[in-house]
């Protein structure tokens, strides 16, 4: 039974790791101001009237990368899930 899910398992594990890697109001309530997630991090590169634009975007390419290269590594498994629930069996 597994082999047959672990399409849906895989696309269900990347889903969640991107909801999870672009949470950013319970990342802002709950970490500190020794422990910040990379997107809070680069909420301080906005300021009153002054935005530093190529550091905000500099952060944003390297906060993007992660789940863009796991999509990447995956998109087999992704594309068969898809695929997979498609078809009638």
């Amino acid at each position: 039974m597994l082999p047959l899910t672990a399409s849906g398992i895989v696309v269900a594990a990347i889903l969640s790791f991107i909801f999870s890697w672009n949470y950013f109001l319970f990342a802002l309530v709950l970490s500190g101001v020794e422990t910040k997630t990379a997107i809070v991090a680069s909420f301080n590169f906005v300021g009153e009237g002054v935005t530093n634009w190529g550091a905000l975007m500099a952060a944003a390419v390297v906060i993007a990368l992660p789940p863009l290269l796991l999509t990447l590594l995956i998109q087999r498994r992704l594309v068969g899930g898809l695929a997979a629930g498609a078809v009638k069996g």
